[in-house]
């Protein structure tokens, strides 16, 4: 059995949530000394993130927690408290919600699990802090959350340890603490781009994800937002969430629940409504959002998004030092949406005056001869930098061989090409020695050109770069 909660409102709420991600103070319920608990961290991620609103730990025996000045509940603490963080086991966290209610605190963040996803009476918990928050006029994000991140200012209430941010202009909103915590540290130590905004919905009692998209799409940090969904409360107001944010900005979403053991998971994982992939796939390309079917596509897309412009159309060069990258990439040019280009006489004139005479270009271009006719750097500005400067070119893959006898440098005609061109994306897929493709990977994506590991992977990103300007130039109807 599905359970869903009643919601209408008997209280005056704010549909902005804006306060959630820039509260100039916040309780944390739940805070403690004891590094063995999740409520330490809450406090300690806020002290080490270098947030600088008021921060008031609430602790029933302690007297300070960290440093800071403990109060035994919320509404007992003298100053304004805007955002309360609740972390303490579910049958306390009604009690709670009273005392923000009394309190007349903004919004709550509960991080605390065992509510409806649990059944039984733990789904009265969560009906209880609904009823609450509503008449109190009290927004709430969760239960069973890592709850919200703000890169630009240090405020989480994420329980997990967090390292010092790199801020960025990609956005998440997830329903897990995936994101929060396991995916931050991937991207901290493994992608190029940085994060703007993190939040994690959990139950979604209250605050969902349309909420979310409705903030996200007006925040000036963030130009991609990324969803994982395992379901969706409110057909309609999503969809139209979703539409009006991806008219400004890339939305890409990674949706589980698509198997009968998917769908029974995030049921008891986050008791969510789960709708019939065909149907959702079908609102995905209607309302414009960019639909992935794993967490490596979703991180590859939101790399390209985050790193590179837009493509203007879908007509791709190709340039690979091999034949066989040369047919994989046309290949999948096809298959992810691509042209491959014709390329304009003069591009072939100026690319051939390097050649053998009786040699031919066309694209996709092997650019194995001209490597050996002009060395590799020249090789490099001449074919990638030639087939990106022809005007019946919108974007570009090239593909590298990596290994002692090709290590040369990648990063100085690279930086020339990207500076010469700059509105045009491409990306780039070495193949060979693991040391050299780490090294020309980091440089590379250090001047924000992306490197995939597969050719692939290079061809699907720039067909979302291709997409999407095709999804912002489409009407939106009032029906929509």
């Amino acid at each position: 059995m599905v359970w869903v909660i009643n919601m209408s409102s008997t209280s005056q709420r704010t549909s902005d949530i804006s306060f959630f991600f820039e509260p100039r103070s916040v309780a944390v319920v739940g805070a403690t000394n004891n590094p063995l608990k999740f409520g330490h961290y809450v406090v300690l991620n806020l002290i080490d993130l270098g947030y600088k609103g008021k921060v008031y730990p609430v602790n029933l025996k302690a007297d300070e927690v960290l440093g800071l000045k403990a109060y035994p509940r919320v509404d007992l603490i003298p100053d304004e408290v805007e955002v309360v963080a609740i972390i303490v086991p579910a049958p306390s966290v009604p009690q709670v919600v009273r005392d923000c209610a009394k309190k007349g605190v903004k919004g709550v963040v509960i991080l605390s699990s065992g509510f409806r996803e649990a059944g039984g009476e733990r789904v009265r918990f969560e009906r209880e802090i609904v009823e609450t928050a509503r008449k109190a006029g009290i927004r709430i994000v969760g239960p069973n959350t890592t709850g919200v991140l703000n890169t630009s200012n240090g405020f989480t209430t994420s329980f997990a340890p967090l390292p010092n941010l790199r801020k960025g202009n990609v956005a998440f909103i997830a329903q897990t603490g995936l994101f929060a915590a396991a995916a931050f540290w991937w991207i901290l130590s493994a992608e190029p781009f940085g994060l703007s905004k993190v939040i994690g919905l959990g139950n979604k009692s209250d605050v969902d994800d349309s909420d979310a998209l409705e903030y996200l799409a007006h925040d000036e940090d963030t130009e991609v937002i990324v969803i994982y969904l395992e379901g969706v409360k409110d057909g309609r107001k999503f969809l139209k969430a979703v539409r009006k944010a991806a008219k400004k900005k890339p939305v890409l979403i990674l949706k589980s629940g698509i198997t009968e053991a998917g769908v029974k998971a995030a049921m008891s994982h986050t008791a969510s409504l789960v709708v019939k992939d065909e149907i959702f796939d079908a609102v995905c390309k209607k309302v414009g959002a960019i639909r992935v079917k794993d967490f490596e596509e979703l991180m590859d897309l939101a790399k390209a998004f985050a790193l590179q412009p837009l493509s203007k159309g879908n007509r791709i060069g190709i340039v690979s030092m091999t034949g066989a990258g040369c047919v994989m990439a046309a290949d999948y040019s096809a298959e992810y949406g691509l042209d491959v280009a014709k390329l304009s006489d003069e591009t072939v004139k100026h690319i051939e005056s390097y050649l053998p005479s009786w040699i031919r270009v066309k694209n996709p271009f092997d650019s194995e001869m001209l490597f050996e006719s002009v060395g590799p750097e020249d090789c490099l500005r001449i074919s990638l930098g030639g087939v990106l400067g022809d005007e019946n070119v919108d974007c570009a893959v090239c593909v590298l061989p990596s290994s002692p006898m090709f290590a040369f440098d990648v990063e100085g005609p690279v930086k020339e090409i990207k500076e010469k061109y700059p509105d045009k994306p491409f990306a780039m897929n070495f193949i060979g020695s693991k040391d050299l493709v780490d090294l020309w990977t980091k440089q590379l994506e250090d001047m924000s050109v992306p490197v995939y590991p597969s050719i692939e992977r290079c061809v699907r990103a720039l067909g979302a770069l291709s997409k999407y300007p095709n999804i912002t130039r489409a009407p939106i109807s009032d029906s929509q």
